[in-house]
């Protein structure tokens, strides 16, 4: 009996901590959109899940699509989600995506496995991303439950 008090109390914190993630995370888009549709909108945007909207600069746009072959400009969405997770350490960050991993660790200079599909970047790093692409990158929290 005691045992399934402990269940629920587990369950309701973690129904607590998923919504307090979604409130965290409404900054994020609804859905993430390619690098070859945004080149082609006037004003490249994408909707926010708190119904807003977010604009990426151009010449993040143009950077990027300087950095791949124009076959990959449809198969990398944006914005690139960093996942920041608490358990693998403080200010550790995951980016995930074949085409993301590929130009995340081009711009960082990390050499990887050419078809690797996710890469642990630290808090350096994470900054350095950010201040090279501002509005193409976005932060994501989550909580491994």
């Amino acid at each position: 009996m005691r045992y399934t008090g402990d269940l629920e109390k587990l369950s309701k914190i973690e129904e607590y901590l998923e919504k307090e993630l979604r409130i965290v995370n409404k900054h994020l888009p609804y859905r993430r959109v390619a690098l070859s549709e945004l080149l082609e909108q006037e004003f490249p945007h994408v909707v926010l899940r708190d119904g807003t909207l977010h604009y990426f600069k151009r010449r993040e746009l143009e950077y990027l699509a300087s950095i791949i072959p124009r076959e990959e400009w449809s198969k990398l969405y944006l914005p690139i989600i960093i996942e920041i997770r608490p358990e693998l350490g403080e200010g550790v960050g995951v980016i995930r995506g074949e085409v993301e991993v590929k130009i995340v660790s081009r711009i960082l200079n990390i050499n990887i496995n050419k078809k690797a599909k996710q890469l642990i970047i630290y808090r350096p790093q994470i900054m350095l991303l950010r201040q090279i692409l501002p509005t193409t990158t976005q932060y994501a929290f989550y909580i491994s439950t």
